[in-house]
């Protein structure tokens, strides 16, 4: 089950970005604790066509683990993001990824890429080396209601009303995607 699902999560694009995915994904890494999860997902990276646009273990990780606030999320270099990071990144700490009530949003449509892109592998050894696995599962609500509001309080703390309308409808797409999975 969690190779399937590491795999899918590993050909995930930016347009095919799953929340429900990450979820499932990371609450099956999650009580293996840190050195097994990372042993599949070095072992998912391995079986992979293209080890270059494994961009869906990005996200896997940056969810799966915490990190002291003094150290800091590592920055995602696989390009520009369409939507900079926030000035403080105390603000969104796992940008591009936001938590919003155990729900991984990711806030990006993608990234302009000059040059090679960041190999996942250099996040796999800092999450060995600064990262702890989350203490307990995901858990979104049952029901939807809120999320969006929720979300825009956490957006406006980082970004005021910019890109608001840019990130708005990505957030509703992947809102969205959960509810239609529960009807």
């Amino acid at each position: 089950m969690i190779s399937s699902l590491l795999s899918q999560a590993v050909d995930m694009s930016f347009d095919e970005y799953e929340p429900d995915l990450v979820i499932r994904t990371v609450n099956a890494l999650q009580p293996l604790g840190k050195e097994a999860a990372l042993k599949q997902i070095e072992s998912a990276l391995a079986t992979h066509k293209s080890r270059t646009n494994a961009y869906g273990l990005f996200w896997i990780l940056r969810v799966l683990f915490d990190v002291p606030s003094e150290q800091g999320f590592p920055p995602v270099r696989i390009g520009k993001p369409d939507i900079p990071p926030p000035e403080n990144p105390d603000h969104l700490p796992r940008f591009p990824i936001v938590l919003v009530k155990d729900i991984p949003l990711l806030l990006v449509h993608g990234y302009a890429l000059a040059g090679l892109p960041q190999p996942v592998e250099e996040h796999v050894t800092y999450f060995r080396e600064h990262g702890t696995v989350r203490e307990a599962p995901l858990s979104p609500p049952g029901t939807m209601e809120g999320v969006e509001e929720a979300f825009l309080n956490l957006w406006k703390e980082a970004y005021g009303d910019q890109f608001t309308a840019e990130v708005l409808p990505l957030i509703r797409s992947q809102i969205d995607k959960i509810t239609h999975r529960e009807n």
